[in-house]
């Protein structure tokens, strides 16, 4: 167990000490309050597939979708510039 004292900027903003960063081997966290107001912190150590319920089902690869919608975007400025 280990235990340290923070100080809370006026920004609200505390800075973890390096023991605790290397402890939770992360830099993305956590924070859950619980009902004793007690805060827990916990490392999500990948976030890679945490989108992936979100993501749309397409035979396209993600250069082919970078470019489908980099035109789609060109054509409509286009579009847009000629009815001015």
């Amino acid at each position: 167990m280990y235990t340290n004292t923070l100080t809370i900027s006026r920004k609200g903003q505390i800075v973890l000490p390096k023991k605790i960063r290397e402890l939770l081997q992360s830099d993305i966290i956590t924070l859950t309050v619980n009902e004793n107001n007690q805060i827990l912190i916990s490392p999500i150590r990948d976030i890679g597939g945490s989108l992936s319920a979100y993501q749309k089902q397409t035979p396209l690869d993600f250069e082919e979708i970078r470019t489908k919608a980099w035109n789609d975007t060109v054509s409509m400025n286009k579009h847009i510039g000629n009815a001015q």
